[in-house]
């Protein structure tokens, strides 16, 4: 083995390292909304319910079985019961320079995967319990797979294919956007070849994609029983937007992909870091193979046109990988590679990238998924006086952590939910920062000032204001 293969291998181990460390600082921040809901609706109820109950999205089901596993290890902890989406952030990394190697050269792998170590998007989804890190992982798997084929087909390769694109399907059924821009490049590959190449690969590719749909719905069987299939395919989220709102809605989508995917770098700078990504885009693959980025325009533009509605942007975090990948190979275009050796410059850039990240804190103060910080600092305060009849009127997402932190401390979760005929008194958690005033409170209806009394303040601290009120 060449001393530039172990440089290699050492660098990426260093930036994989560093990558660790970015998340395990952000492994304990304070619990979400999304995911207090993916627990208190699934992970910590019984094996049964996790595979057969799906009243709205948040049910990752695979996460959410490796979830239940991890979070036995120490209940109420959040590090345990984001283990599973931590391990396949971290895979992430080492998985980026694979593909990078594999489609692109080495040199921008190493610088990929440097990227990737300190991405606030990456940070926060492998540190936030949910199945978005898992089905990036199991993309960039797929990517890997899908490359043995063209290079080396075994059947052996056609089953991995189909059995990770059932898992990624079984995790969240927004797998279908990386499973279908997998298969469109291979597609796209065949494309280059002849006669009974082009056939098999052909075939290959739609009974593979067929087998992984297959099993995935064989899995999901318990669930399209208790349910439906409109539960898995026609929830609220994925419903159509009107053309008008749709075509809206785009631009801004597409602004916030540029600035999220090119976190910790200022939002002003973000433009740099898209530039880079364009330069790279343009750069010839390896071996002169079909265009990753071709293949995700097609598939997700199609899709985006068939659902004609704008998706939440963490469904598109299997693309950031290749984004970054994409950014690496603009910088090289920049002579990267004649300043620095690409391991160098790779760990250098990845302790500068992870260290920004750290000192702004990005991970924690992206709101994404429903950050309330001061969630357990509320409950704490809640604890010596709560009592039956009360009711803690709380708007989303300040509620989800409230449910999660009121079960940690062994208090009553239905105080949530208490009737409003059966409520004495009433504790606000208000935001003044979301606009969650007393006035508001009051227009919104979660208040009546006819009926319950002037509220108390109880509590103001960074972020939230807790308020008292008593039946007249």
């Amino acid at each position: 083995m060449s001393t530039r293969a172990i440089g290699e291998r050492q660098a990426i181990w260093l930036i994989t390292a560093v990558a660790v460390v970015c998340r395990l600082a952000a492994l304990a921040q304070p619990m979400r909304y999304d995911e207090a809901i993916t627990w208190a609706y699934f992970v910590g109820r019984p094996w049964a319910t996790i595979v057969s109950s799906y009243p709205f999205p948040n049910n990752h089901v695979l996460f959410s079985l490796l979830a239940k596993v991890t979070s036995s290890l120490a209940p109420f902890q959040p590090w345990a019961l984001r283990l599973p989406a931590f391990a396949a952030g971290v895979a992430i990394v080492p998985l980026t320079w694979a593909v990078g190697r594999r489609f692109a050269t080495p040199a921008a792998g190493l610088i990929g995967a440097a990227l990737a170590a300190g991405c606030t998007t990456l940070i926060l989804y492998s540190t936030n319990a949910r199945g978005y890190s898992l089905v990036a992982a199991l993309f960039l798997g797929l990517l890997l797979i899908a490359h043995r084929i063209v290079t080396m087909p075994s059947v052996g390769a056609w089953a991995a294919f189909a059995t990770v694109g059932a898992l990624g399907l079984y995790t969240i059924p927004v797998m279908l956007y990386p499973l279908g821009v997998v298969a469109t490049w291979l597609l796209l590959a065949s494309v280059r070849r002849r006669g009974d190449d082009r056939r098999r690969l052909i075939l290959g590719v739609v009974i593979a994609t067929g087998a992984a749909g297959a099993l995935a719905l064989l899995l999901y069987l318990p669930i399209i029983r208790s349910a439906g299939l409109g539960a898995l395919a026609g929830n609220q989220f994925v419903t159509p937007s009107r053309w008008p709102v749709f075509l809206a809605d785009l631009p801004r989508h597409v602004l916030e992909l540029v600035v999220t995917w090119s976190l910790p770098v200022p939002p002003l700078l973000a433009v740099v870091v898209f530039g880079f990504a364009m330069a790279g885009i343009r750069v010839a693959n390896r071996a002169g193979g079909p265009s990753l980025a071709l293949a995700a325009a097609i598939w997700c533009g199609l899709l985006l046109l068939v659902t004609h509605r704008v998706p939440f942007v963490r469904v598109w975090l299997f693309l950031v990988p290749l984004f970054l990948l994409s950014v690496a190979r603009g910088m090289l275009r920049v002579h990267w590679s004649r300043r620095w050796p690409a391991e160098h410059g790779a760990i250098a850039l990845a302790v500068v990238w992870a260290f920004a990240a750290l000192v702004l804190n990005t991970a924690q103060n992206e709101g994404d998924t429903g950050a309330f910080p001061a969630a357990r600092q509320v409950v704490d305060r809640l604890g010596g006086v709560l009592r039956a009849g009360d009711r803690i009127l709380a708007p989303i997402p300040t509620n989800g952590p409230l449910l999660y932190y009121l079960g940690a401390k062994g208090l009553d979760t239905a105080l949530l939910n208490t009737p409003p005929l059966r409520t004495r008194r009433a504790y606000l958690v208000l935001e003044p920062e979301r606009g969650h005033t007393l006035d508001w409170a009051v227009q919104v209806g979660m208040i009546d000032p006819r009926v319950f009394s002037k509220p108390v303040l109880l509590l103001r601290a960074p972020g939230v204001e807790l308020w008292r009120t008593e039946r007249r």
